[in-house]
């Protein structure tokens, strides 16, 4: 029978089951039927609010939406709330921000636990609304297109894939027209991996990628390679209840010039009847880390970003860690990229304050946890949903997937998801990267804290921690002196001064940091001299001496003694009394630049402790033995818990660049 012919309470009962069964196209098909017979009932209106939210037509929702609100339909409180989602989705913030506000006002009263969670996100989406406001003011300077009909068509393209220059890995549903979402099973319609090949700026026509990954039984994609591009990293999904997909974690690795068939990932990874989803990859010095999101049990709320590393010597994942609240809130966390040359981590939430739906997100490892997300702005991020963002290794491009007006459109400007090119502008970046290593032994030292600190001694950006596998990364402006730091338990500080030259491309510099094991080992301070047969320090010692004075206020927590050592002429007694005076001269010098008393030691060893012989085997003076003799030494000795090195934060915009 014809849709129209239904009678309204036959039309409400089928309505419903589509809606309740997920396939909301097909419902609205039925609840305006109902409209015709009564135009300003509730229950209809609010259905249909809620089926075009739900299809991501926000314009009808928001019309939906505001027939109730304006004729105060008591019975659907929450039709102010999803009024200000509507608006804010179609960009008009002050509007949704007024509405969002109402919304929480009128709420304040009850004492229903039915609207808690409501009148809370009602809050956050107030403040997006102030966020979006703010960022539109200023919004950076990256274009972003959209992609062609080669890539792109009618319903879903997602999860780009840059393959270098030359070529994009994608996914796509592909279609000529409107696909029925409850019909993808019954049709054998299903999402596959496509490429697209690049001549020039333009791309080709996609085909179908080559490879033992795509299924005729199975919704195929979220591509991700490792970093050596020897595995490839996929997800197999089946459209489960409520039209919603489950999917599982595959991966597949390049042996001998072909791609093996896939294999699921263990359940470390792929936990049992949840839906594990988007991987993306990093590395370590075991093997690959695994980043993807699920609604495993453990998390936060809805879908979570986890992390696993694979051990290459098992040929297993470690147990899923949870990124932790920090990152993952009470909505879903979703598409992680991690970019290795940055160390960044990019994703996308739609429980954090944002702009839009799906927001995208950056956030780094640093100091063993995550930084507070940073909103990626204007204009990656759009008043609709944005996800699967990654830079290339240029970091001058990359791609996003967005429903935001410009896309291929079915039933409305914001209904489908494609792909867009991000573009950055041409600028000009000057980069510090390095490692850090132990400098006896001249192999990589992980764990050690590095900091970047500007011609103030003032911190820039969030310290970073140094990896066997990787290197250490600092943005830095042109025309300015800098020095790195690194400290690491039982080693002395290690430190690098550097200037940046101004220049008309971008330049990396490498700049490596070695560190010394602390020893209870003298260390002869060289040059220092005093006036003769007195303990006063001769203005040609300073120099050296302020080489010490930096060596102690790089370490705050080494307790040093300062040692004076004489020849043998003279008698014990004099000898050892002048050494203890030169010994205390020196203290004394370095306690007026700063040190404090508590740190340093004065010994006087008089000849006690030759390193030369004062005399030859023959009984004759040893003029060159007695000056080895005449030495100002210093040695580690103790340390005191607690006192470590800390500068005070500055810079607050090179900060937000090394976010």
């Amino acid at each position: 029978m014809a849709v129209q012919k239904l009678n309204p309470q036959k039309s409400k009962k089928e309505a419903d089951y589509l809606f309740n069964l997920g396939s909301y196209y097909n419902a609205v098909d039925y609840y305006q039927v109902m409209l015709k017979k009564t135009p300003d009932a509730e229950y209809p209106n609010y259905q249909m609010g809620m089926s075009e939210l739900y299809l991501r037509d926000y314009a009808q929702a928001e019309n939906y939406f505001k027939k109730l609100v304006d004729a105060n339909a008591v019975n659907y409180p929450l039709a102010k709330y999803y009024y200000g989602l509507a608006l804010k989705y179609n960009g008009k913030y002050d509007l949704a921000k007024t509405a969002f506000d109402d919304f929480t006002s009128n709420l304040k009263d009850t004492r229903d636990n039915e609207f808690a969670p409501y009148k809370k996100r009602a809050q956050t989406e107030s403040k997006g609304c102030d966020l979006a406001l703010k960022l539109l003011q200023k919004p950076d300077s990256v274009k972003i297109i959209h992609l062609n009909e080669s890539v792109n068509n009618p319903f879903s393209d997602y999860a780009p894939v840059s393959l270098g220059d030359s070529a994009l890995l994608f996914a796509s549903l592909k279609s000529d027209s409107a696909i029925v979402v409850d019909a993808m099973q019954k049709d054998g319609q299903y999402s596959e991996f496509y490429e697209a090949k690049k001549v020039g700026n333009n791309f080709q026509k996609a085909v179908a990628f080559p490879g033992p990954f795509n299924s005729d039984q199975q919704h195929t994609g979220n591509g991700a390679f490792s970093p050596d591009r020897k595995r490839f990293y996929f997800t197999k999904c089946d459209l489960g209840a409520g039209m919603k997909m489950k999917c599982n974690i595959y991966m597949s690795e390049y042996q001998n010039g072909v791609w093996s068939d896939p294999d699921s990932l263990d359940k470390n990874v792929n936990y049992p009847d949840a839906n594990n989803t988007e991987p993306a990859v990093g590395r370590s010095s075991t093997g690959d880390i695994l980043y993807w999101a699920s609604d495993r049990p453990g998390g936060s709320g809805g879908l979570d970003i986890w992390m696993s590393a694979f051990e290459n010597k098992t040929g297993k994942f470690s147990t899923a860690v949870n990124l932790g609240r920090n990152i993952n809130t009470k909505g879903d966390e979703i598409t992680p990229f991690f970019d290795i040359k940055t160390s960044t981590l990019y994703f996308s939430s739609n429980d954090l304050i944002g702009i839009g739906g799906f927001d995208i997100y950056k956030t780094r490892f640093t100091d063993k946890k995550w930084t507070d997300p940073v909103n990626a702005g204007v204009p990656l991020n759009s008043s609709v949903d944005d996800m699967y963002y990654v830079i290339d290794e240029n970091q001058h491009s990359g791609y996003l997937v967005s429903n935001r007006p410009g896309t291929i459109a079915l039933k409305s400007e914001t209904c489908c998801d494609d792909i867009w090119s991000v573009e950055y502008p041409n600028v000009i970046r000057y980069v510090v990267r390095g490692n850090v290593y132990d400098a006896e032994k001249r192999q990589p030292l992980a764990g050690a804290k590095v900091f970047l600190v500007d011609d103030h001694q003032k911190q820039v950006g969030a310290a970073m921690i140094s990896k066997a596998d990787s290197l250490y990364y600092f943005n830095l402006q042109p025309k300015k002196f800098y020095t790195l730091k690194s400290v690491k338990q039982g080693y002395l500080t290690g430190s690098a001064d550097f200037t940046v030259a101004e220049r008309d491309y971008s330049d990396t510099m490498r700049i490596d940091l070695l560190m010394k094991k602390i020893t209870s080992q003298p260390v002869r301070i060289q040059n220092v001299f005093y006036d003769f047969a007195k303990a006063t320090l001769r203005p040609e010692s300073l120099p050296p001496l302020d080489t010490l004075v930096t060596l102690l206020k790089d370490n705050p927590g080494i307790i040093v003694e300062i040692a004076s050592h004489t020849d043998s002429k003279g008698t014990l007694k004099y000898n050892q009394k002048l050494s203890l005076s030169r010994a205390q001269s020196v203290v004394n010098y370095l306690e007026s630049k700063g040190v404090t008393s508590d740190r340093l030691i004065a010994k006087g060893y008089g000849p006690t402790q030759p390193v030369a012989p004062n005399k030859l085997k023959n009984g004759k003076d040893n003029p060159e033995g007695r000056a080895l003799n005449r030495r100002t030494e210093f040695k580690i000795v103790g340390s005191i818990p607690g006192r470590e090195l800390i500068y005070q934060q500055g810079n607050p915009s090179e900060d937000q660049k090394n976010q």
